[in-house]
């Protein structure tokens, strides 16, 4: 019987937390991946008085290259990329960002990129001088934003050696396992994989063109690694064919 009672307080304590979080983070499905996941109820709900909601449609744009850094975002929901054009017109993407993710905080005053949604798309703005206040004011939320930082360096060294040494089949491979493992909203039940996201995008953020995204993504299907896509989706036949390939020849 106590067993059962401490369990209905529980749960009672829960409910309560949970009615005296602002409604936006209540109802929020990605909050358990952003950096505001540690956070206690008064922690978030003071959090919250410094935040605007923005609500995104697919290539609407976030932020422009050289507009003033004013923002730093956590995205709620959606796709995004990042991409700089270059002097000649040519566009690098720099980077895809999924619920949970944070965009927009550069090291200068200007951003250096442009933010595109590139699905329907919601976002939480911090202003950015708050940030460091913030940061100071709550250590759960100074580790997070570490965390998110430190994943970007990953993800940026894993891009050099992309780039640097990996073929375009071993480009791909690696493309789709880290979106298997970054960007679950993009997983369905049946295990395969939305690709959000235009085959340009792909190329122009893996240093392809077209056409030769387009080859690898047929090799990797006669390789038996893939299915055939429907719907915007790839279907997965093999993690571990996958894994070989994004490794190179051993």
């Amino acid at each position: 019987m106590a067993l059962v009672s401490a369990k209905v307080v529980g749960l009672c304590d829960a409910a309560r937390e949970h009615d005296h979080l602002p409604q936006e983070c209540a109802s929020c499905v990605a909050r358990h991946l952003a950096m505001c996941a540690g956070l206690k109820t008064d922690e978030l709900s003071h959090l919250a008085q410094h935040v605007s909601r923005r609500k995104l449609a697919a290539g609407q744009t976030l932020f422009r290259e050289a507009d003033p850094a004013g923002d730093v975002f956590t995205v709620t929901s959606g796709l995004f990329k990042q991409y700089k054009l270059l002097a000649d017109g040519r566009c690098q993407v720099t980077g895809f960002y999924f619920s949970g993710d944070l965009i927009g905080l550069p090291d200068s005053l200007d951003y250096p990129v442009t933010a595109e949604a590139l699905t329907a798309a919601t976002v939480c703005a911090f202003p950015r001088a708050r940030i460091v206040e913030l940061v100071d004011r709550y250590p759960s939320l100074a580790k997070a934003v570490i965390l998110k930082l430190q994943g970007e360096i990953t993800t940026a060294q894993g891009q050099m050696l992309s780039l640097g040494r990996l073929t375009a089949e071993e480009r791909i491979a690696v493309f789709l396992l880290t979106l298997m493992d970054k960007a679950h909203d993009c997983v369905n039940d049946d295990g395969s994989l939305r690709l959000n996201m235009r085959r340009a995008d792909i190329a122009d953020y893996l240093g392809l063109t077209v056409e030769t995204v387009s080859r690898s993504f047929t090799k990797l299907r006669n390789a038996g690694v893939i299915g055939a896509e429907r719907g915007g989706a790839v279907e997965i036949l093999s993690r571990d064919g996958l894994e070989d390939i994004a490794q190179g020849p051993g």
